[in-house]
Order: C-alpha cells, then sequence, then structure tokens
C-alpha cells in the first residue's frame, strides 16, 4: 500500500518541487504546512535527497519574500493587516503569493520548518544550504519575535479566525528549542520561556474557546512537547469527542462541509495522525487499530479524501497531507511490529 500512497502524493508535485494541496480547485496550490509534512515523509522513507530538495523549495520562497519578513520585523501586521505576515500558501510554479484575502498568519508552519531543519541537523542532514539560507533562518526567529508569538494570536492550523492556539504556540517552541539546541541560529531564551509559559498556562486546550482539536495531537508528534499526562488528555479526549465512522472532526461544531445531521466533516488523516503517535508510544495494537481504520476510507482503492460529508468524500481528493500521514503511519507500525522484543 505504500508505494501506492506515495506514487498518489507524489503526482500531486510540481516541476517545481512543490506540492499542491490536491488536485481540486484553489487546492491547487502549495501550503507550506501541507508541502512540508509531504516533504518529511521522505525522512522516514530514508529518501534524502528528495527530502533536502523538498526543504530548499520553502527556503526559496520564503527568500523571495524576504523582504516582507524584513519589513514584518521593522513594522509587525496587526489583525487589520494580516496579509502582512508571511503568507500561508503560493504558487505552486512561480512561488508568487495568490491573495491577500486569507487567514495567512499561520504559526504552526514556521514551527514546523524550525523543527524539521533542526531534528535533520541532529541527524546530520544538512539542508541549509549557505549564509544565505542561515540568515533566513535567523529572520525568522527575529519575526517570530516581532510578532510576539507567546501572546499574539495567529489563524491556526485551520486558517480560520484569529485566536491563541496551543498547537501553535507549541509548533514554534519546539521549532526554537531544537534550533537553539542545534546552535543554528541565535534563540533568545527568553522566547522559549515565554513560549513555555503561554503553553503551559493554556495546555491540554487548545484555545480558550475549545477543548480539544486536531491539531492538539501535533503537540504529540511530531513535536513531542507535552508531558506523557498531557498527551493521555489529549488523545483520549480526541477519541472521545472527534473521533467519527470515517475520520477526526477537526474541533466540535467545525462548519467546513458540515453533514445534514449536524456531524462536522470527517477527517481520514486523523486516524493516520492517531496511529503515528501510538506508535510512538510502543501500543503495536491501538496503532494498527488506527492504521486500519484510515485505509478502510481510501477511495477507488488509491486516494485518501480530505474528508467526508454524509457518507460522501469531498472533491478535495486527494490530500497529499493525508497520504503523508497514511505513508509514515504505514513506515512508523511497521518497523514497530518488527522490532526485537
Amino acid at each position: 500500500m505504500r508505494a501506492v500512497l506515495l506514487r498518489e502524493m507524489e503526482n500531486l508535485q510540481k516541476p517545481s518541487g512543490a506540492f499542491i494541496a490536491a488536485p481540486s480547485g484553489d487546492y491547487r496550490s502549495c501550503w507550506l504546512r501541507d508541502h512540508l509534512y509531504c516533504v518529511f515523509t521522505y525522512f522516514y522513507l530514508n529518501d534524502f535527497e528528495k527530502l533536502q530538495r523538498g526543504i530548499w523549495v520553502v527556503f526559496d520562497i520564503l527568500h523571495k519574500y524576504r523582504w516582507k519578513i524584513e519589513k514584518a520585523i521593522i513594522t509587525p501586521p496587526g489583525s487589520h493587516n494580516v496579509h502582512e505576515f508571511i503568507h500561508a500558501k503560493y504558487d505552486p510554479d512561480t512561488f508568487n503569493e495568490i491573495t491577500n484575502d486569507w487567514g495567512h498568519h499561520q504559526l504552526d508552519a514556521l514551527g514546523l520548518l524550525l523543527h524539521i531543519v533542526a531534528d535533520l541537523d541532529f541527524k546530520n542532514i544538512r539542508v541549509i544550504r549557505n549564509e544565505n539560507d542561515s540568515k533566513l533562518i535567523q529572520l525568522l526567529i527575529f519575526y517570530l519575535l516581532a510578532v510576539k508569538f507567546w501572546k499574539n494570536p495567529d489563524n491556526g492550523m485551520w486558517e480560520e479566525g484569529l485566536d491563541f492556539h496551543s498547537s501553535s504556540v507549541g509548533a514554534i517552541v519546539a521549532g526554537l528549542s531544537y534550533i537553539n539546541r542545534r546552535q543554528i541560529v541565535v534563540v533568545p531564551s527568553s522566547m522559549i520561556n515565554a513560549g513555555c509559559d503561554a503553553l503551559n498556562a493554556i495546555l491540554p486546550n487548545e484555545s480558550s474557546s475549545r477543548e480539544i482539536d486536531m491539531a492538539s495531537l501535533s503537540l504529540i508528534w511530531p513535536y513531542n512537547i507535552v508531558s506523557r499526562e498531557i498527551a493521555d488528555t489529549i488523545l483520549s479526549r480526541a477519541k472521545s469527542k472527534l473521533a467519527q465512522r470515517h475520520g477526526l472532526n477537526r474541533y466540535w461544531g467545525d462548519n467546513y462541509f458540515r453533514s445534514r445531521s449536524g456531524v462536522s466533516g470527517e477527517w481520514p488523516m486523523g486516524f493516520f495522525w492517531l496511529s503515528i503517535i501510538y506508535s510512538q508510544r510502543h501500543e503495536a495494537e491501538e496503532a494498527r487499530h488506527w492504521f486500519d481504520r484510515g485505509l478502510a476510507e481510501i477511495v477507488f482503492g488509491i486516494h485518501i479524501p480530505e474528508l467526508y460529508k454524509d457518507g460522501e468524500s469531498n472533491n478535495h481528493t486527494p490530500l497529499a497531507w493525508a497520504h503523508a500521514l497514511a505513508v509514515i503511519a504505514e513506515v512508523k507500525l511497521e518497523q514497530e511490529i518488527n522490532k526485537p522484543h
């Protein structure tokens, strides 16, 4: 199954190296977050050349808008001009920004980039090509300092209204901590401390208005930034409150592709996310359970849809991000099952 899922994910990669989210409508764009999760798949497949090239795509996009990052450092944007933050999605061929009218302030994507860059450095996989790349990473640190990630809201993983999201703050804290540990660039310790304090003040909730969110799973994997006790709470809430027949709701009351009966959209990739986490926790049976539930939602024998509504998959099929999580879930489950006991 892995080869099929990977092939269909790679069919969504443009000659530029950028992954589009899905082959439908405006999903034919490159979201930084979705692209990074796709690229991270290659780490688990030991394909380090594709891994490096994928990270360089993000570097090249951000280099193109370095002026914007520098401007935001000097004059931080606010809620009235969200388009002046680093954008979340781009044209996959030209790397141009697509629209200003979007919830672009998505800190988790930047945290994910920093986390991956530092994690790969720890594993002796260098993705920083030259001094310009190093300067870019340092600029991102100054950018996060300027926007005061530890106190100001962002649009979050689901690019909706501005709120203070633990998944966003956690991503940044994880990325900064790893960058600092590897001494890749200078990270003021006060930033990390402020982020930790802000994160601990809101955990185990996702926000002041949301107890649980599928985005909260990222605090366990890939970031591994919460205690076992808090991770247990997040997992218990996700399984009891978000798990539906075809996938996880993003959060309670989500109106995006809501069913006629009132059930929010059901995202199969949530099953694979749970599987990854349980493999990481060495609970192979539970990991297998969620992986199999994810496989059961594949359509046409090869595609994982974005979500299900009223028992039907929506048109954003296949979803590259879902394929990435499925491939990673299979690799981690196989490793867990085959490890010597």
